[in-house]
């Protein structure tokens, strides 16, 4: 018990430390979609502070308590990526430098769920913590798709698109 309690602390300390993070980088950001990306990233960090809450109380009741098949929703952050699309690819040198900060710290967060997963005897306890842990690698690829399209939106287009020459 007292191991899975220091987990849940923990991971409740990365989405705290997460959120303060992203909500600082949305202040700051110069580009559209940076902020955005950033203001979505926040909110996702809620979104699962909450759920770990949830699954902390049912633990000190007596276990993890359901099925996780979601913690977040990742599909929210992709609507903003793509509603900025139209927007001209720019970003100052601290968007990105911002960006690439919160790759390191969504790598981080999805390796240690994986971590805490595979170290779960409890299927329920493993789901959730991959749940968490998949839910943060959708927020690490989408954070490189953003760093893609800022630095070359071109490239970017033309790999997502596939756009090619036809004749």
């Amino acid at each position: 018990m007292a191991a899975k309690d220091e987990a849940l602390k923990r991971a409740i300390e990365m989405e705290v430390e997460g959120k303060r993070f992203y909500e600082g980088a949305a202040q700051r950001a110069n580009s559209a979609l940076a902020k955005g990306i950033f203001e979505a990233l926040a909110r996702e960090e809620d979104l699962h502070m909450r759920r770990i809450r949830e699954i902390y109380e049912g633990l000190k009741a007596g276990g993890f308590q359901g099925w996780v098949r979601t913690v977040g929703d990742p599909s929210r952050l992709r609507k903003v990526f793509d509603g900025a699309l139209g927007e001209k690819a720019e970003a100052s040198e601290g968007d990105l430098e911002a960006l690439r900060f919160a790759l390191g710290r969504e790598e981080e967060a999805f390796k240690y769920y994986e971590e805490l997963a595979q170290g779960a005897t409890d299927p329920a306890e493993r789901r959730f913590w991959l749940a968490l842990s998949w839910e943060e690698r959708g927020h690490y690829l989408q954070i490189m798709d953003s760093i893609e399209y800022l630095t070359d939106p071109e490239g970017w287009l033309r790999r997502v698109e596939r756009w090619g020459l036809e004749g």
